[in-house]
Formats: C-alpha cells, sequence, structure tokens
C-alpha cells in the first residue's frame, strides 16, 4: 500500500499517479458491474413478476445514485484542493462535513423514497402482480441507501488522498459479499430465511453496512480525518455550499449520456427490434471494453485537485494531456480488439442475423472513435477537481445534446441504421477534437473556489491591568 509521501499528487510523474490509482479501479468497477448480472441470474428465477418488479427499480436507483455520484465529485473536489494547499486541518474539515452533507440528503431522500414508492412504480407503470414485489425491495433499499452512499463518498475522500487501493477493495468486498449473499437471502440456503426478493435488498444492505463500518473506520482511525468538533455554523455551510456547487452540475452532468443514448436508441428503434437489439448489445460489450476509461474519469479529479490546489498549473495541464493521450491509445486498442471479434461476438449474443450485422456495424465504426467519450468524461471529472463544474458540464451537454441527439436521427433519417451509428462515431470524433482543443488552449487550468472562505474571529486582545 502506498505511503503518504507515494499519495502526494502533487509530485513525482503525473502518468504515474493516475496509473496507479487507474489498474485497482478497474478491478472495483468490474466487481460493481458483476453485481448487477448476478442480481438479475437469482431473481430471475424467482419468476418475471419479481425480475421485472427488481429491473423496474433499476433507473431509480440510478437517480439517486446520480445523487451520490454528485456528492462524491463535490467530496473529491474540496478535499483535493485543500491536501493541495497542505493544509491537513483544512482538509479534515471538508472531509467530515463532506459526510454530514451526504448523510443529510441521503437522509431526506430515503424517507421521501420510502413515502413515494406506490404512486412513483405506478406512475412508471408496476402493475398489480409486480407491486408487492416493488415494495419488498424498494423499503429494504431505501432504508439503507445511507450505507451504500457512506461508502462511496468515504471512498471518494481516500481517492482524492491519493490512494486508490482502498476505495477499490471497498468495492470489491461489498460486490463479493452481496454475490455471496444473494442466493442465500433469496432462497433460504442452510440456516438463513427465504427471503425471495426482500433477500436480493437485504443482500445489498448488508454488504453495504459491512464495508460502511470498514471505510468510517478507515477515516477515523488510519487517515484520522473525521473531525468531531464544531466548526460554526459559518464554517459548515460554507463547506456545504462548496460541495454543492460541484456536486449538483456533476450529478446533472452524469445523466446527460444515458439520456442522450436514450434518445438515440430511439433513433435506432425506427428500424425494429433487431436493429435495436444489435445496438443495445454491441454498446454494452463496448462499455465492459472501456472500463479503464471510466477508471480514469474517477481517478483525474484528485490530480487536478491537489495540484490545482498548490497552484501547479503545468501539472494541471500535463493531467490533462496525458489522460487525453491514454483515451486515444486505449480507444484504438479496443477498436481492433473488437473489429476483429465483431462475428464471434456477434454469434454469442444474439440469435437473429439482422441483429448481428446491426452489431457488426457498430463495432467497426464506433470504437475506432470512442476516445472522444474518454476525453470528454476525463475533462469533464479533471475540471470538477478544479472547482470549475460547469465546464464540465458544457462537455457532457457538448457531447450528448449538441452532437450525439441530431447527428444519430438526422444520420438514421438519411442513412438509415448505419446512419445512427455514424452519427454516434461522428459525434465522438467532433467531441475529442473540440474538448482537446479547448482544454488545451482556451480553458482555465487553475482551481476556484466559488467565494472567500470565512475567516476566523481573531482573539480579543487581554484588556491592560493598570498598575
Amino acid at each position: 500500500m502506498a505511503s503518504r509521501a507515494a499519495r502526494d499528487l502533487r509530485q513525482g510523474p503525473v502518468f504515474g499517479h493516475m496509473m496507479r490509482m487507474v489498474i485497482p479501479m478497474c478491478f472495483g468497477i468490474v466487481a460493481m458491474m458483476l453485481v448487477g448480472v448476478v442480481d438479475a441470474y437469482w431473481v430471475g428465477r424467482l419468476g418475471t413478476a419479481q425480475q421485472a418488479a427488481v429491473q423496474l427499480a433499476f433507473p431509480v436507483s440510478m437517480a439517486v445514485m446520480s445523487i451520490a455520484i454528485g456528492l462524491g465529485a463535490g467530496a473529491v473536489s474540496v478535499v483535493a484542493r485543500a491536501a493541495g494547499r497542505g493544509d491537513h486541518d483544512r482538509t479534515r474539515r471538508v472531509a467530515t462535513d463532506a459526510m454530514w452533507l451526504s448523510f443529510l440528503v441521503v437522509l431526506a431522500a430515503s424517507l421521501l423514497g420510502i413515502a413515494l414508492i406506490d404512486p412513483l412504480f405506478r406512475a412508471m407503470g408496476a402493475t398489480d402482480a409486480m407491486m408487492p414485489h416493488v415494495r419488498d425491495y424498494m423499503v429494504l433499499w431505501f432504508a439503507g441507501i445511507v450505507f451504500i452512499v457512506g461508502p462511496m463518498i468515504a471512498s471518494n475522500i481516500l481517492r482524492a488522498l491519493g490512494d486508490a487501493i482502498l476505495p477499490s477493495v471497498i468495492m470489491m468486498i461489498a460486490a463479493v459479499l452481496n454475490m455471496v449473499l444473494d442466493p442465500l437471502l433469496i432462497f433460504g440456503w442452510g440456516p438463513f430465511p427465504r427471503m425471495e426478493v426482500q433477500g436480493a435488498a437485504l443482500a445489498t444492505l448488508i454488504s453495504n453496512l459491512v464495508v460502511f463500518v470498514i471505510a468510517m473506520a478507515i477515516l477515523i482511525w488510519r487517515e484520522k480525518l473525521v473531525d468531531l468538533s464544531w466548526p460554526g455554523w459559518g464554517e459548515m455551510f460554507w463547506n456545504w455550499r462548496e460541495i454543492a456547487r460541484i456536486g449538483a452540475p456533476a450529478a446533472g452532468s452524469n445523466m446527460i449520456n444515458p439520456v442522450s443514448m436514450s434518445i438515440a436508441f430511439a433513433a435506432m428503434a425506427r428500424f425494429g427490434e433487431s436493429a435495436v437489439a444489435g445496438f443495445g448489445v454491441a454498446s454494452r460489450v463496448e462499455a465492459f471494453a472501456i472500463i479503464p476509461l471510466f477508471a480514469l474519469s474517477a481517478c483525474i479529479g484528485p490530480v487536478t485537485g491537489q495540484n490545482g490546489g498548490a497552484g501547479l498549473t503545468d501539472r494541471v495541464r500535463e493531467s490533462f494531456t496525458k489522460a487525453f493521450l491514454f483515451c486515444l491509445g486505449w480507444g484504438l486498442v479496443m477498436a481492433v480488439a473488437l473489429a476483429a471479434l465483431a462475428y464471434p461476438l456477434a454469434a454469442a449474443f444474439l440469435p437473429s442475423e439482422a441483429a448481428r450485422e446491426t452489431a457488426r456495424l457498430y463495432w467497426w465504426i464506433v470504437p475506432v472513435t470512442i476516445a472522444g467519450y474518454g476525453v470528454a468524461m476525463a475533462a469533464s471529472a479533471g475540471f470538477n477537481g478544479l472547482g470549475r463544474p460547469l465546464y464540465g458540464v458544457a462537455v457532457n451537454v457538448l457531447r450528448g445534446f449538441v452532437l450525439i441527439v441530431p447527428l444519430t436521427w438526422a444520420g438514421g433519417l438519411i442513412f438509415g441504421e448505419i446512419g445512427v451509428i455514424g452519427g454516434l462515431a461522428t459525434a465522438n470524433l467532433l467531441t475529442l477534437a473540440a474538448v482537446w482543443i479547448c482544454v488545451m488552449r482556451f480553458a482555465p487550468l487553475t482551481a476556484t473556489e466559488a467565494r472567500a472562505r470565512p475567516s476566523k474571529p481573531a482573539p480579543e486582545p487581554l484588556a491592560e491591568t493598570a498598575e
């Protein structure tokens, strides 16, 4: 495990720091993605209504997770900038306040979510057969979200300090526990009661409770980052505003890509079920292929934040440059691999020849340009680290709403299926060029805060005693 000196992102090779963080992060992401696959498998054995209920819960859980991702981005930014300035007391204070803010926000989301389960899921189309299973799953899920979000915020704080190993270990422990507990609690194997859909939710709650305890123990005793002293309302509210200033745009920005891709799917849906199936499978396989780019987006913020906080603009610029070059190199490697494997992959995942043809077209065209997606993610996260979240929002709006949506729809209208695929590829290429040029030549690469921090009152001088 890296020492504190080795975790100082203001010194040493910038690219080395990023790769030291990216590699373990990849394992954590893979583990968490496998949880969804395992959950779907076991719940699917209960029946169609149960599986549909849990799948219907996915968009709601993703919306709550977007809030957590935003809070995590805010925590990374304020903690990394404070650490970059070498202010340990300030680092402890903002880390503690980030945890308190996340607990309060999640508590409100939990209470609101439980109260709105019935009207929300009815509005989403849940049937009478599905609703009992929706309630069984979502009541436990909402009740336990503090244990889901808590480790996420703690992991982001550790990552902001340059520690990539422990956050990844935390993710993998949660994933393994969840996968082990799933069949035991769902089907009542061994001494466990049969809980069916509730068992799936409880498995998630228990696994996250365990890693919540581990994460808090690390923050309290290993990193000594929990400060229970009272800072005063002014200091606490300033910290919360600064976290929210980064977190709120980051949460919204995180939703832009799935929304824009949903619209691209709608563009492809005009050509039938086979086209949608091929497009969907191809994009899901591609998502696994670019896990290192997702990991990079989670790791560049601490690097830009620490170096920006320290005023090391040249290292911030180098961080963006090296990240973009990595996206370009990895994207080209994956493009070659997916193009070469297009026929066997299509045959393995798709029964229809028409769907296979769509998937092959996707893998031959889009991955060559996927570096544009990686550059957008890295730029957005890097700007969040600098305390400039609106630049990150602008990057994602450019790729998602300005480019992907009109180009996929126009491409489909003019050229058919291949036009939708070509529109997505063109959006990636234009994003790559525009973001690279703007970041390197025009964007400010210094760290910033919204306003001056409240100053602590100076101690009053002692009254002079009369002689």
